[in-house]
Order: structure tokens, then sequence, then C-alpha cells
């Protein structure tokens, strides 16, 4: 007696297409999951609630440190120490995802506060820029007892961007974790 092993993967690679098949996978993932296994019974390895929280301490690491590298003031470098991640949680399509957030208030006053509103994000306006607008003229003010004169427009940093490339090439395989700047930084 023979048994065809690649007869028995095919069928069982077509099983797994259909939707009992991707429910059946889906329970036992989520079992898994449940039971805290590194591993199914397969070898393949599980993303666990802990191994998120270790990439997501990767994640702020090399988000402060490319804010470093930067050369951002060490006015804007203190908000990267409030950056904490969310719970995990379940999406709509399976996957798990985990938030990154500041934790500390990111608005910057203006130079001429009775004027305008200021920034709400300061890590965004130095991350994405601003382009000139005509109607917006050059402000003055006193910082830091200094009368200084605030930028019409600004070529972005893009640090945001180059933290979450940075980290999906050298930890992105290792925690089987995809990152991305979130819309705000865009």
């Amino acid at each position: 007696m023979s048994i065809n092993t690649s007869s028995i993967m095919s069928k069982i690679e077509a099983w797994s297409k259909t939707d009992a098949g991707k429910r059946r996978m889906k329970e036992v993932i989520d079992r898994y999951q449940k039971e805290g296994r590194k591993a199914t019974a397969a070898g393949s390895t599980m993303l666990t609630a802990d191994t998120m929280y270790k990439a997501a301490g990767k994640l702020i690491e090399t988000l402060r440190s490319t804010a470093i590298d930067m050369g951002l003031p060490d006015s804007v470098l203190e908000h990267f120490d409030s950056l904490e991640p969310s719970a995990p949680f379940k999406m709509p399509d399976g996957s798990t995802t985990m938030y990154i957030y500041f934790h500390d208030d990111l608005h910057r006053d203006s130079l001429q506060p009775n004027k305008y509103a200021g920034a709400d994000n300061i890590i965004a306006v130095l991350n994405n820029g601003y382009e000139k607008h005509e109607n917006i003229a050059k402000v003055w003010g006193v910082w830091h007892d200094m009368k200084i004169h605030g930028l019409t427009e600004r070529t972005g940093l893009q640090f945001m961007q180059k933290a979450v490339s940075v980290f999906n090439g050298r930890y992105g395989s290792m925690y089987h974790a995809t990152a991305e700047v979130g819309p705000e930084y865009n």
C-alpha cells in the first residue's frame, strides 16, 4: 500500500480555501492564541500578545532613535518619551492590531496667539511640513526671550515614514508584524 502525500496535500489546500476550511482554521488559531501557544501543530509561528508588545517596544525605540538622528529639538524629542502602545485587538478581517500613541500634549502656541491658533501636533508639522499660503504673512513673536519669526513654509522631514521603514526592514519578519504610519503623518 502507498500513500500519495501530494494528493492529500492538494485536498487539504483546496479545503483550506473553502468557507468551512477558513472558519475552522480561524477557530483553531483563535483558540491557540487564547491558550498562549507560540506555534501551531504544523510549526507555524503564532503571534502572541507578548510578542506584539515586544514589537511595539522595538517600534517605539526605532521612532525615538530616528527622531534623534533627524536632529529634532529637545522640546520635540521629549514627546517621544510619552509613546505607548494600545492593547492588541482583533480587526474585522481577523488580523490583530495595536496603535502607538503620543500621550502628552503635542500642541504648540503661535508666535501671535491672539491672531493664530498654533499647531495641534508639532510632530505632524515637522514630519509633514507645509506649503506657503498666499494669505498667511510671516509671523513675528517672542520665544525664549528672543524675537524670532515663524516659517511661511516647511519641507517635511518624513521621520515617521523612515522609522516605520527601518522597523519593517529590521524587525518585521522577526515579529511577524508590519508597521504603518497613521493618517495624521501622511
